[in-house]
């Protein structure tokens, strides 16, 4: 696995207008129903609006636990994780839209209005026919300078390389200009620099070469991640 079927997955999700949600009803038993996605981050969260004495609503009290999934076409992105019912107004307010009145009719501060976050702890990907299954905590900690998830690739050319973060910038292949780069300007990893992503950078992410990303920009998506999330 590498950073290319993150991007796609966070490409699908990004793009999708409504997910199947999966929540624990009181008796036991999982239900499922189709909900409009609000302002997804990627393969790592994302809100839906529903009303407060629904199913949905009352199910995440009673156990957070739920499974959301995208889809394009043969593409599926599965996601596990937990639910939270938001109380901050501001975040009420900037997911609310003039559709939602008919279901609300008294606004975004109509008792039945409720919004829920959803935060994925573990990812299950079929896209493009390649098989990927991880838990998020597995890609959220930086495991290069420049964004390839080393922690995770599977590539038998890489051998016992443990990647630049602990060859000084050194890995398999020999010296890396990018790792170099970023340990000379003290940075962790280059999403941590205000150049990001430089010529450099750029070239190995985005370029024609067989060795950049596919699709182009993967590891520049990893590297914004870790930046927010160091």
């Amino acid at each position: 696995m590498n950073a290319n079927i993150i991007k796609k997955a966070n490409d699908i999700v990004n793009s999708s207008t409504a997910a199947y949600v999966a929540v624990i009803l009181k008796e036991g038993f999982p239900h499922c129903a189709t909900r409009s996605s609000q302002k997804p981050d990627g393969i790592f969260s994302c809100y839906f609006s529903t009303s407060t004495s629904g199913d949905m609503a009352q199910s995440i009290i009673n156990n957070s636990k739920t499974s959301v999934c995208f889809n394009k076409g043969a593409d599926n992105v599965s996601l596990s994780g937990n639910c939270e019912i938001v109380s901050d107004m501001s975040i009420k307010k900037e997911l609310w839209n003039d559709g939602l009145i008919e279901y609300f009719p008294k606004g975004v501060k109509d008792p039945e209005y409720c919004v829920i976050k959803f935060t994925a702890k573990s990812a299950s990907l079929w896209i493009d026919g390649e098989v990927a299954k991880f838990d998020i905590s597995d890609i959220s900690k930086p495991q290069s300078k420049c964004g390839i998830l080393c922690k995770v690739l599977n590539n038998p050319a890489c051998g016992d390389c443990k990647g630049c973060m602990e060859m000084d910038g050194k890995p398999f292949w020999g010296e890396c200009p990018v790792a170099v780069c970023c340990i000379d300007k003290g940075y962790l990893h280059c999403g941590n620099c205000s150049d990001m992503p430089c010529d450099i950078l750029h070239e190995f992410s985005c370029g024609d070469s067989e060795h950049c990303d596919k699709p182009k920009g993967a590891r520049l998506e990893m590297l914004k991640y870790w930046s927010i999330n160091d």
